[in-house]
């Protein structure tokens, strides 16, 4: 990454270029200590956000590490048109931790940056935009949809079983053939040995259907895979390469969706995430109660739970029963 910076760095002037260049190795070095503690896309996502915030404070001629807390207020001022709230929270928690490694003092912690924040979340609010999700219907019309291809069958198992073990997109390319045990229904339970919220590895188990199996099957069958990432990219040939990205998983979904002839706003909604929406919000309208949920996609709050499934409590609830009553 500190190759990549070197021609922009040059541009500066002279007398800023080499303290430019020491400032961006020491972040370098400081994300490098978490390597092995925390899952690659933790990693990705702090190196992501150091960057957009390096960026910004090099275009504006200000001191990236240590960051005054007025670097930091007009940071947000400035960010808050082109990114959502849940981003700049995410990227000035990033810049806190960086700062804390490289034993600088905690700038965020300052008050006029934290009435900041707050300023910002009563200007834009805090909602987040939540994934559309994959719900049991569109789920069928992603499957019609694929292609009689070694990528479409490897399509139709990812889209499966992404809705049967509701797995985060970067789980669900960690998924492993090994840590597959058949049940006697004719379905399976998967070892989950990594997640967001179980960095440790204790492990959690998910379930996958029946039809769910039939595909893997017939998946490890024509491609001879034996063990090692259930899921694998496909090259241009048709035929199988390495681990599949999780950031690939979203663009599947949306390339199925257009092929379904689904609407345009089904498309721009689908994301890596949907799946795991959907399926919770399918559970939901079943009556499954909301531990069984919890359980099933590993969420430790019923609060993320209740917000995917908010839209069906709305037509549960007084008013939308009232309205239909009364036929208006």
């Amino acid at each position: 990454m500190l190759h990549n910076r070197q021609k922009e760095l040059r541009e500066l002037k002279p007398i800023h270029h080499g303290e430019l260049v020491k400032r961006f190795q020491q972040i370098e070095d400081a994300l490098s200590t978490l390597k092995g503690a925390y899952a690659e896309n933790t990693l990705r996502a702090y190196r992501g956000d150091m960057t957009n915030f390096w960026d910004w404070c090099v275009a504006h001629g200000v001191p990236c590490i240590p960051a005054e807390a007025e670097v930091l207020i007009r940071y947000i001022s400035e960010s808050k048109e082109a990114s959502s709230p849940a981003t700049i929270r995410r990227r000035i928690a990033a810049v806190a931790r960086v700062h804390r490694m490289m034993g600088y003092g905690d700038p965020t912690k300052d008050e006029p940056v934290r009435l900041a924040l707050r300023r910002m979340h009563r200007e834009k609010g805090r909602r987040q935009k939540q994934a559309l999700g994959m719900t049991a219907d569109i789920r069928d019309a992603l499957l019609a949809a694929t292609e009689d291809t070694l990528t479409g069958l490897r399509d139709r198992l990812l889209v499966s079983i992404a809705y049967d073990t509701l797995r985060r997109s970067s789980e669900l390319v960690e998924l492993r053939i090994e840590n597959i045990s058949p049940v006697s229904d004719g379905g399976a339970v998967i070892l989950v040995r990594h997640s967001k919220t179980d960095q440790e590895g204790e492990g959690k188990v998910a379930y996958i259907s029946p039809r769910t199996m039939a595909l893997l099957d017939n998946w490890l069958e024509e491609t001879g895979i034996r063990n090692g990432y259930l899921l694998r990219s496909m090259r241009k040939n048709n035929t199988v390469g390495g681990s599949l990205y999780a950031g690939y998983i979203g663009r599947v979904f949306k390339k199925l969706a257009a092929s379904a002839g689904l609407p345009e706003t089904t498309i721009k909604g689908l994301s890596g995430h949907s799946a795991r929406v959907g399926a919770a919000q399918d559970m939901a309208a079943a009556g499954i109660d909301i531990i069984a949920i919890m359980q099933a996609g590993g969420w430790k709050s019923p609060d993320i739970v209740g917000r995917y499934v908010e839209n069906l409590d709305v037509l549960r609830g007084g008013s939308y029963r009232l309205a239909m009553m009364q036929s208006r």
